[in-house]
């Protein structure tokens, strides 16, 4: 049995069943072992899409969970989903993988090793500068009550530091129980009906703060998160972001290397054309984003 699952939360929505029956072909074209587990809200949406999945691939496992009354009463429905995936998988491997049905697999990997490795070299980890991202996290934080606690300002640097999405989103299910008993009693409720808490901004809290595993930090300054928004750089720079941070997945094709394994965000646009535009209104953008947190900063705003 493999010590690595990957689980992806999916809804009844356009183009979500298309992207997520191409993900799980790319699983199965690449030889992909390791189980994969969609998140569904209902047994009507796991019967339509099974049936799409076993119309091509009839002879093939197809591994989904349910989630339950009380999960979907929630605002925050991706979060939620994800949350209720990593609890329910949580004594059954080593590894917890989240992805998204925009992603696909793009080569054969041992993920049993390469869960471990990203793990150890805390790639899970990497962050860079991000304005857009400092507004996000500010807001997860607060609604987890947990906004003013002095070890994770400064690990994030005030949150100016974001590392969303740009690695692997790798769980490691030893600490799983221990993270959700945590949870609780920091406004659980409000945590899974707040759009911005990010499941993996929550995870990381919880390392920082009871584990003490902090960010590895680079100074590339990126609108949102670095790697998701690739394609506002040339490629040349994409590339090098790429190697230095040691990054397994990439929303740009162009960004490809030896070490990636996955793609991600295929339902954005990421073309390299309009780059010159692009920054030049994104630039404008993180000027201004700079500005208001410094001031925030400044008067001590929360």
């Amino acid at each position: 049995m493999s010590s690595v699952a990957f689980a992806c939360p999916l809804y009844d929505m356009k183009n979500h069943f298309e992207l997520a029956f191409n993900l799980y072909k790319s699983k199965i074209e690449n030889e992909i072992g390791n189980d994969f587990y969609f998140i569904f809200s209902n047994m009507e949406q796991k019967n339509k899409f099974e049936k799409m999945i076993k119309s091509e691939f009839s002879n093939n496992d197809f591994k989904y969970l349910i989630t339950t009354d009380e999960i979907n009463k929630y605002k925050a429905k991706a979060v939620s989903k994800k949350l209720y995936a990593l609890e329910t998988l949580m004594y059954k491997y080593k590894y917890i993988i989240l992805t998204d049905s925009e992603s696909l697999f793009i080569k054969k990997c041992d993920f049993d090793s390469l869960a471990g490795e990203i793990w150890n070299n805390r790639t899970m980890l990497n962050s860079h500068i991000s304005p857009n991202a400092y507004f996000i996290m500010r807001k997860c934080y607060k609604a987890m009550g947990i906004y003013n606690n002095k070890k994770l300002r400064k690990d994030t640097e005030n949150y100016k530091y974001n590392f969303w999405f740009n690695e692997l989103q790798v769980y490691k299910c030893e600490y799983l129980p221990d993270f959700f008993n945590w949870l609780k009693s920091h406004n659980k409720d409000k945590v899974y009906d707040t759009w911005e808490c990010f499941e993996y901004y929550i995870y990381y809290a919880y390392l920082l703060l009871e584990k003490d595993i902090h960010l590895n930090k680079y100074n590339y300054e990126s609108w949102g998160g670095i790697n998701e928004c690739l394609y506002t750089f040339p490629i040349k720079k994409q590339k090098e972001i790429m190697k230095n941070m040691k990054l397994h997945w990439t929303s740009s094709r162009d960004a490809i290397n030896e070490n990636t394994v996955m793609l991600f965000h295929l339902d954005r646009a990421n073309s390299n054309e309009k780059v010159p535009i692009i920054n030049f209104k994104i630039k404008i953008k993180i000027f201004i984003k700079k500005m208001l947190y410094k001031v925030k900063d400044l008067l001590n705003y929360d």
